[in-house]
């Protein structure tokens, strides 16, 4: 006696091939989004060596965060506990 399974009998799409392509469609869209972060960072990475020499002296921005630990100027702050 053979039994045949509902998801089996038709033309329509089974359960499995429906899951297969659910699956498959989240692999294509990750594979988007990861090949695309790709491409957008050897964009940055091409322009950038596209500079010339030259752009690439300038001075630091922020001047404070390569200074040494000595010339850094920090407040110390004064705590008061009060107890009754």
């Amino acid at each position: 006696m053979s039994q045949n399974e509902w998801y089996l009998e038709g033309k329509k799409p089974s359960l499995g091939g429906w899951i297969f392509q659910q699956m498959a469609m989240g692999a294509v869209y990750a594979a988007m989004f990861f090949f695309g972060v790709i491409a957008i960072v050897l964009i940055f990475v091409a322009i950038g060596s596209a500079l010339p020499e030259r752009a690439r002296e300038a001075p630091d921005p922020t001047p404070w965060s390569s200074a040494p630990e000595s010339m850094v100027v920090v407040e110390e702050i004064e705590v008061i506990i009060v107890t009754e």
